[in-house]
């Protein structure tokens, strides 16, 4: 699962990491370093003339058949291994792909001898480089309401990090951003892009429970435990 993530990067960031066209608009999300489900994120898509564009997207997939938005707060992850099948995300998976860029995500560990406690992790590569996690876009619209959404594909946990949860993101590698926006691309190529957790390597953070709070929005969160001030 992943249900929290910190997009934290400059136009320029953005830019580099997607190879931007120099026509496309000046993007400056806002930051969220602590960033959740029904809030709004910058994604990179596909746009009408087939070039690569930012948008800003709410965070939790509200299929283009449903009766409300309020689905989308159930709909915030899609797995790999189904995503196909699901009614909710296989018209998207076909033609409406995006990338998420970020620095990083939260998972929390079971802790203690019944697993009643939970340590949150933030995670990220060692590097310190953005990630791209795979994610898909769906328009909605009921009664003059618009509304576009997305959701993050997750996949078996890699090696390293299955200790702390036992699904990750779908990371993908910045020679597969091209197959995995254009419409075109087959659907086994699709998966073999998804299927395979990324190795990382990755750095495990320790951080504090302030992150269990939405609202704490702010650099402190992604500080090592040992260095948080907790209040």
């Amino acid at each position: 699962m992943c249900g929290r993530l910190s997009q934290n990067l400059t136009w320029q960031q953005i830019y580099t990491l997607y190879t931007l066209p120099v026509s496309a608009p000046r993007l400056d999300p806002q930051p969220r370093f602590n960033g959740a489900p029904t809030q709004d994120f910058a994604l990179c898509r596909l746009d009408e003339s087939g070039m690569r564009s930012m948008s800003v997207l709410r965070w939790g997939l509200v299929p283009f058949w449903a009766k409300d938005v309020k689905i989308g707060a159930r709909m915030i992850n899609a797995r790999a291994e189904t995503v196909q099948e699901k009614p909710a995300f296989r018209s998207a998976f076909r033609s409406k792909r995006c990338l998420i860029p970020a620095n990083g995500w939260f998972e929390w560990k079971r802790t203690g001898p019944t697993g009643g406690g939970k340590q949150p992790y933030f995670l990220a590569l060692e590097s310190g480089s953005a990630l791209s996690f795979a994610a898909l876009w769906e328009q909605w619209g009921r009664g003059g309401e618009h509304l576009e959404t997305f959701t993050i594909i997750t996949t078996e946990a890699s090696p390293a990090l299955s200790d702390i949860h036992d699904r990750q993101p779908a990371v993908v590698d910045p020679d597969d951003y091209t197959d995995w926006l254009d419409p075109g691309t087959p659907a086994e190529t699709l998966q073999e892009i998804i299927g395979t957790p990324h190795e990382g390597p990755y750095e495990i953070r320790p951080v504090s429970d302030l992150v269990n709070r939405v609202a704490n929005d702010t650099p402190d969160i992604l500080k090592p435990l040992e260095r948080q001030t907790l209040f």
